[in-house]
């Protein structure tokens, strides 16, 4: 079966609708500045790298502490990811002269992963610069390509967010999720120069095998994600007043992603993702939702699956209904 993988990867709520179906991701796009609460697109990448593992592993310079990582991004959120963190990452390559990354936190559910990523300054590279106006400019964001990709086949979509930057360090948010099965499988953490002098899409695969960042990981983890099987639908109009619903058959819930299988007639996500959406708890509490990719069938343009990442980890046992745009779905 042909498959149109990331039709909507790394959306924000104030996407139109317009604007939306030019987010069609079939080719890599470079990483592009923006300041929270935005969120920069991250290139997918496809190619396959050949490295040798090093001795050096993520982690070392902080004791491996994921968790502690955590929990000073989430506080008491953190409690709700603590048995979603995976084993150590182990650095592959490192041959960026310009700038060294670690991996300081992992964590990984069935269809995704959530990890923080360190960049620091070597060789009197900027991270920060200005521009003539007195705009602040993240320097990793124009000179590097991200991606997460792992050993099951299938589309993924990858998106990142700036938690903190400054001239000695940018920590950045990274986000993959994917329409296969991911847990136990190994998930790499790529970071490549980002050339553009040659036209050749060899010689710049070629760059940026020679100049990269990569770390690898098992997701291994032990907790369990919530399954709900429905028959949910739910309808809509377009902009011009044609109709649009989708059919859910099953939602999966992790303290870190909402996966969705089922079908749509018509652009759903394309009209009611624009607006605001999140996944709302029992006592009426909303976390947003900060990725979303679809996966369809390319030839009976029907989406089989839609990954949901949250900005914060949930408690999965409190989550009781998605809203896309005003549009309510019950989970349970």
């Amino acid at each position: 079966m042909n498959r149109l993988n990331n039709l909507y990867d790394q959306i924000t709520p104030k996407t139109t609708p317009e604007e939306l179906s030019r987010k069609v991701m079939d080719t890599e796009i470079k990483m592009t500045a923006k300041k929270r609460p935005s969120r920069a697109a991250v290139a997918i990448l496809a190619a396959a790298v050949g490295v040798s593992a090093l001795t050096v592993t993520a982690g070392a310079a902080n004791g491996w502490d994921y968790a502690g990582i955590f929990r000073n991004l989430f506080g008491a959120k953190s409690e709700n990811i603590m048995e979603n963190i995976v084993p150590e990452a182990t650095v592959l390559q490192d041959t960026i002269d310009t700038m060294d990354f670690e991996l300081v936190a992992a964590a990984a559910d069935k269809h995704g992963v959530l990890t923080v990523l360190d960049i620091y300054s070597e060789n009197g590279y900027k991270l920060i610069e200005y521009d003539e106006y007195g705009n602040e400019i993240i320097k990793p964001f124009g000179d590097l390509f991200i991606s997460i990709t792992s050993d099951a086949p299938g589309g993924s979509g990858v998106g990142c967010d700036v938690i903190e930057a400054s001239e000695e360090k940018v920590r950045l948010g990274v986000r993959m999720n994917t329409e296969n099965m991911i847990k136990g499988e190994k998930v790499t953490v790529h970071a490549w120069r980002a050339y553009r002098e040659s036209e050749n899409t060899e010689i710049q695969l070629d760059t940026r095998r020679n100049e990269a960042w990569i770390a690898e990981f098992e997701a291994e983890y032990s907790a369990e994600e919530l399954v709900y099987d429905t028959e949910t639908t739910v309808v809509g109009e377009d902009n011009y007043g044609k109709p649009v619903s989708m059919t859910v058959k099953q939602f999966e819930v992790s303290p870190i992603s909402l996966n969705i299988k089922g079908e749509s007639i018509g652009d759903f996500l394309g009209v009611y993702w624009s607006g605001d959406s999140y996944v709302i708890n029992e006592n009426g509490e909303k976390t947003a939702i900060a990725q979303i990719s679809v996966h369809s069938d390319e030839e009976a343009n029907e989406k089989e699956m839609v990954n949901l990442n949250f900005e914060v980890p949930v408690n999965p046992e409190e989550i009781c209904a998605v809203e896309f745009g005003g549009k309510i779905i019950e989970i349970k």
